[in-house]
């Protein structure tokens, strides 16, 4: 009987494999995937002062959403709030926080719930990050710990923040983690380890979610390369007419579109996907080279220009 249920295991596997393949084949070619509307809904958004998470702000601040505009730098975030109340279209709140801080997490929940005290967070962007752009051996213990925190412990503790709740109702968090994740290069140590990080979070409560049959909340991991926001400041793209830097207003849509879609994962740009096929046929050395071949040490152009 053993035998049989592996084999019927197996088997069983192997058809979800071919009818997912066919799937994700005939959404690719016409383009078909169904998309949710985002209407009237309660939304987090982290790092909206600037960047991408003000993009995504600004995509959102429409159809009577709730927003909860969230940034380190007051005044920034002020700023953008004034644009997107001008619109008339959603109800703004800011809010002033590290993300990285257990405790200024809390305080963010404590003041949400004060604002809008009888609905819960159904959507959460995680898109607040920083980089040092440093050596390994000349970044501090302290900047590393910085990066950290925000980048990693900042995704967590927000999760955790909106997570229950989500599970008792429904909801859908969107974590930005960076291709860096999966193929770094020079001056980025501590911030491919974040993302790293961010990603394997991401899969593993997944995979938890999946465990459990647990349906009414979604999680969309999203691995962009190298954006022309002031993160990556002078950043330099070795093949710009192949693997050219992405534009933010780019990112930002197609952001929006795997959120829409209820994606778990996308990869920006998809010739990414192209560009990682060898790695398993490589050589840990021989991989290394080709990611340099590849400009993988884009980041030696790089001009720090957001404070920590």
């Amino acid at each position: 009987m053993s035998m049989i249920s592996d084999f019927q295991e197996v088997a069983g596997f192997l058809l979800l494999w071919a009818y997912d393949l066919v799937l994700e084949t005939v959404y690719a070619i016409f383009r078909c995937r169904p998309r949710k509307q985002i209407v009237g809904e309660n939304i987090l958004i982290t790092g909206t002062g600037q960047g991408l998470g003000k993009l995504i702000a600004g995509r959102l601040a429409r159809d009577n959403n709730t927003l909860h505009c969230v940034d380190i730098n007051r005044a920034l975030n002020e700023e953008s709030a004034a644009e997107l109340r001008k619109r008339g279209e959603c109800e703004v709140f800011t809010y002033t926080c590290d993300v990285g801080s257990k405790e200024g997490v809390r305080e963010l929940g404590r003041q949400i719930k004060e604002n809008v005290p009888h609905r819960h967070v159904s959507y959460l962007f995680n898109i607040a990050g920083i980089v040092s752009g440093k050596l390994f051996s000349d970044e501090t213990e302290e900047q590393m710990e910085r990066v950290i925190r925000v980048n990693l412990m900042g995704t967590m503790y927000l999760q955790k923040l909106v997570f229950n709740e989500m599970l008792e109702n429904e909801g859908h968090i969107i974590n930005v983690s960076s291709l860096g994740g999966i193929t770094p290069g020079s001056r980025m140590s501590s911030y491919a380890a974040s993302k790293f990080a961010v990603r394997g979070f991401t899969q593993a409560v997944q995979g938890e979610l999946a465990l459990l049959n647990i349906r009414n909340v979604k999680l969309t991991c999203v691995l962009p390369h190298v954006t022309k926001t002031g993160l990556f400041n002078n950043v330099q793209a070795k093949w710009p007419l192949i693997f050219p830097l992405l534009e933010p207003e780019w990112v930002a849509d197609q952001i929006m579109v795997a959120t829409q879609e209820e994606r778990d994962q996308v990869i920006l740009p998809k010739i990414s996907l192209v560009f990682m096929l060898p790695e398993h046929l490589m050589s840990l050395r021989v991989w290394r080279s080709y990611c340099d071949l590849m400009g993988s040490h884009l980041m030696n152009t790089f001009v720090k220009i957001r404070p920590e």
